[in-house]
Order: C-alpha cells, then structure tokens, then sequence
C-alpha cells in the first residue's frame, strides 16, 4: 500500500492564472517566430496546448490575447530591470555590468524583438493601436520611475537623468534593430563600450 501523499489540486484559479500564462507565452513565441499577420488565435491555442475553447473563454479575439501578453512581457521586463537597478543602487552591479545585462536581455530575450512585431502592427491598425497604448504609458512611467530612482546627474551636467536614460534606451533599440542584419558581435560590443562611456559624461548611479 503506498504512503505517498497525491499534491493538493490546484483551484479553478490556479488553472486560469496557468492556462493564460501558457496564452502569453504561446502569443509571444509565434510573434517571434511567424510575426503579427500569421500568428492565429487558433495556432496560439495550438501551440499553448489548450483547447481552443479555453482560449476563447479568456481571450474571445486574437487583438485580446496580444494585448494581454503584451501587458505581461512588458511587467516582465519592467520587474527584471527594476530589479537591476537595485542591484546597481546597492553596488552589486557596476554600471558597465548594468547596462550590457539591459543590453543582453534586449538583444537575447523576446521582449524587444515581438514588442518590434506588435509596433510595426499598430502602426496600420488603429483598434490595435488604441488597445496598447495604456500599456506603452504604463511601461514608459514604470521606466521613468527607476531611472529617477536609480540615477542623478553627473557633476559636470545639468540633463535631466530620466530623459538620458531614454535616450540611451533608444540607442539599444535601434542596436537591436541592426543586430537582426548585422550580427556582428564585436561590434556590437564596441558600441556598447562607447555608450557607457557617453552614459557616464551625463549621469552617475544612486548610492543606497
């Protein structure tokens, strides 16, 4: 007779939270993989593993499963930096090692390259556009927040810190944008090294 205790069953919660988890996952993959036009609501359910009455019971149309995982990457994103700025605030992280992390997780993860897939949709779709706007603020404010919170201008510059930051951020993008056809790691690289050197003419990191 076996003593093994079954795990307890996981409540309807549970299930929903883990079934849209699997949604959003699912809807960024095949961003990444297909782009916008050919990701399905009928290949995201497919490829999450559910039926597809479970993903219209959370999510009836394709623009609701997009712009909830949208909502969740950017969350991800926005904890994973916030989380290395008080890294960088505690000298944990030097700046050199705070910008190439934000670096690396903007060249190697999902969040930049399907953000980049959704954009280019939004642009010629206004319900998509419209939709996703009160997520891009609320990722923008949540970037301004830390920037304010984790860095002060250089002794030597009077530029706002969380307009620099933006700025910097921007750079990344478009490093990103060219990385797609100029994989040039070295190069790469190089830039990186130079940007933080510009970084460190307009600001300096909190000291907690």
């Amino acid at each position: 007779m076996s003593n093994r205790v079954k795990p307890p069953r996981r409540t309807q919660t549970e299930r929903s939270d883990r079934t849209r988890k699997l949604l959003h996952e699912a809807t960024i993959a095949l961003l990444m993989e297909t782009g916008y036009s050919n990701t399905t609501s009928l290949g995201i359910a497919k490829r999450a593993g559910v039926s597809r009455g479970a993903q219209t019971h959370h999510y009836p149309e394709k623009i609701d499963l997009i712009v909830a995982a949208t909502e969740d990457m950017f969350d991800t994103f926005a904890e994973g930096l916030a989380e290395q700025a008080r890294h960088l605030r505690s000298g944990k992280l030097s700046l050199d090692a705070f910008l190439e992390l934000v670096w690396l997780r903007m060249l190697d993860g999902d969040w930049f390259y399907a953000s980049l897939e959704i954009i280019v949709a939004a642009r010629g779709d206004a319900q998509l556009r419209q939709r996703l706007q009160p997520a891009i603020f609320s990722l923008h404010n949540r970037f301004e927040a830390i920037w304010r919170e984790t860095f002060t201008a250089a002794p030597d510059s009077d530029a706002d810190p969380v307009i620099i930051m933006n700025i910097f951020l921007n750079v990344f993008r478009g490093m990103a944008v060219q990385a797609v056809l100029r994989p040039d790691k070295a190069f790469l690289q190089d830039m990186l090294k130079v940007t933080s050197g510009l970084l460190r003419e307009q600001v300096r990191p909190v000291v907690e």
